[in-house]
């Protein structure tokens, strides 16, 4: 069964170059990355390590396939997310600035009187 132990080195190969890909264009979270390269190295060394012996070549053939477009999927999927969870916490930063320097301007025109500032204080 060397086609199985070849596919699950190219697979994990593949993998590993479109982890740094996305982690290099900062489209992957660090511990997306981590797991997915993670995953990846389990792929390659469980292709060099392991022995299959199987008999049905056409139905491994095609769990390979179906294997490498759900891994793929995956991978999008988690690139998706991660740049998700960067833009939310980007816009957080945001939105906390901004709720900094409303909170300057509020005082430095004094449209806060000083009863209000107690009030809120408390």
């Amino acid at each position: 069964m060397d086609i199985l132990k070849i596919s699950c080195i190219v697979i994990g190969i593949i993998l590993v170059l479109l982890d740094i890909n996305a982690y290099v264009r900062q489209r992957l979270s660090d511990e997306i990355g981590f797991l997915i390269g993670s995953f990846s190295m389990f792929l390659i060394i469980m292709g060099i390590i392991l022995h299959f012996r199987m008999d049905s070549d056409l139905i491994i053939t095609l769990l390979i396939i179906c294997f490498c477009f759900l891994v793929l999927i995956i991978f999008s999927l988690c690139t998706a997310v991660s740049v998700l969870v960067m833009k939310n916490r980007e816009l957080a930063m945001q939105v906390s600035l901004l709720n900094q320097e409303n909170e300057r301007i509020i005082h430095e025109t004094g449209i806060m009187s000083s009863t209000d500032e107690n009030c809120s204080s408390e």
